[in-house]
């Protein structure tokens, strides 16, 4: 039961640190660190736990993003309930599409999810009055103290830590030890009374409300909302974190997330190529080290079977 507590409290302590002893500068790429966090465990859930490569979580991040905006600037409504309203969108929406994602599998269902991300960003594009199209939504600003850098940080922090302990605990449930059955091998868990697509939609559910609340979070950090959320580059950003952590571990979406949002602006600051520089670290990191950093980590910490050819758990 300590142990239970001990990695998210230890987790959450190291978070606060940045809020207290960095600038404002770096308090908000901290901020969108945090945010990136869960939406990198989104991508974890479905490729690292249940072995589905998915390329559209941007569609379920824009669509908690949209659901919030639209919230507060039509319906005038409570910045709590907006909060509620978008990852209930999101949740909703990775229910309908999920429902025929998951009848498909391997390269199949990756091409689906691919459809999906570009026709909600065609939607949003296209929907101008409702979603000012190519202009998106403008003037999402928090109310009170959250207009305050550093109280934000914190807001999203709590937000985030309590997902990701619920992420956590999925993780290590039976529903959890279900969906590595199915990763490892779907007919086996079939045969022994697992019920795949069940199972498999849940987990599709359950993702796309982790990258809705990650949506939510971002609109009012930035302020705006644009259909560019939506589209396959938002969701690369999401594979690219989950590899760099590496999918499988439970703290890879954590340090996927922070290493690739520091790196982005600590590398962007020095050159207009940043984008060549991470794409090579992420070369060298399928190639090299398939397990990601944390994987990389497990072993250099005397486990070398923390993790399988494709940078998974055995």
């Amino acid at each position: 039961m300590r142990t239970k507590w001990l990695i998210p409290s230890c987790s959450v302590a190291v978070l606060a640190i940045p809020g207290v002893v960095l600038g404002e500068f770096w308090v908000k790429v901290a901020t969108e660190a945090v945010i990136m966090v869960l939406f990198a465990a989104s991508f974890s859930l479905l490729y690292g736990q249940t072995g589905l490569l998915s390329f559209g979580q941007g569609a379920y991040f824009a669509v908690g993003a949209y659901g919030f905006a639209l919230s507060m600037t039509s319906l005038h409504l409570a910045f709590p309930l907006c909060l509620l309203i978008g990852i209930v969108s999101a949740a909703l929406w990775a229910w309908l599409t999920g429902y025929l994602c998951v009848r498909l599998a391997g390269i199949y269902f990756a091409i689906m999810t691919v459809v999906v991300a570009q026709s909600t960003f065609y939607v949003i594009f296209q929907g101008y009055g409702i979603t000012g199209g190519d202009n998106g939504i403008q003037g999402l600003i928090p109310p009170g103290a959250l207009q305050n850098p550093r109280v934000y940080y914190f807001f999203t922090l709590v937000i985030v830590g309590v997902s990701y302990y619920a992420y956590y605990r999925l993780v290590g449930s039976p529903f959890g030890l279900s969906l590595r059955s199915i990763r490892e091998n779907p007919t086996r868990a079939r045969f022994v009374g697992i019920d795949v697509r069940k199972h498999t939609l849940k987990a599709f559910v359950l993702s796309g409300m982790f990258a809705g609340i990650s949506g939510v979070l971002f609109a009012p950090f930035t302020r705006t909302v644009v259909p560019q959320m939506a589209d396959w580059m938002a969701s690369g950003k999401a594979v690219f974190m989950g590899i760099l952590g590496g999918a499988a571990h439970l703290l890879g979406p954590l340090v996927g997330a922070s290493v690739w949002v520091f790196l982005d602006a600590f590398v962007s600051g020095f050159t207009v190529h940043w984008p060549l520089i991470i794409g090579l670290l992420i070369f060298l990191i399928v190639f090299f080290v398939p397990g990601g950093l944390t994987g990389l980590i497990a072993s250099y910490a005397g486990n070398p079977d923390a993790h399988d050819e494709r940078g998974q758990i055995s």
